[in-house]
């Protein structure tokens, strides 16, 4: 697995075709910014509302897998990149092949001085992900009664 400095995760993000990156923060961390370019919203984990208690997503492979074929290029980020790591490494023992880990996360990435966005947009926020996953479009009965 291999690591990228916050210019060469831009370069990535810039290319032709360009790589995702895949946020691992939570949906509230995700909110207030990311990296701007080709990027989606997969938490590793959240954070308990009233316990403060960690809970890994026990969806986030499933999201994964349903959206993006083994051979994509995946760079993986945090807010300082201990969620990354474990995110990256759960990707490589899934069996994908071409996974980065942004350095230092969200927060390299701010400090280089790099464009970060708010978009969340459907395709982009991860309930809009995860309901493309857990409730696929109806398809239509064809044929008479």
């Amino acid at each position: 697995m291999q690591t990228l400095t916050p210019a060469e995760t831009q370069t990535r993000l810039a290319a032709m075709p360009p790589a995702l990156y895949l946020d691992v923060r939570t949906v509230a961390e995700f909110a207030k910014g990311r990296p701007k370019g080709n990027a989606v919203n997969v938490p590793w984990s959240f954070t308990h509302p009233t316990t403060r208690e960690i809970l890994l997503n026990a969806s986030f492979r499933l999201v994964i897998e349903a959206l993006y074929p083994k051979d994509a290029e995946l760079i993986v980020g945090s807010q300082t990149g201990s969620r990354g790591d474990a995110a990256a490494a759960t990707l490589v023992t899934a069996g994908y092949l071409n996974v980065a880990v942004l350095k230092g996360g969200f927060e390299a990435w701010r400090a280089a001085g790099l464009m970060t966005t708010t978009d969340n947009r459907p395709g982009i926020s991860y309930v809009s992900l995860l309901t493309r996953v857990k409730r696929p479009p109806n398809k239509k009965a064809s044929g008479g009664h």
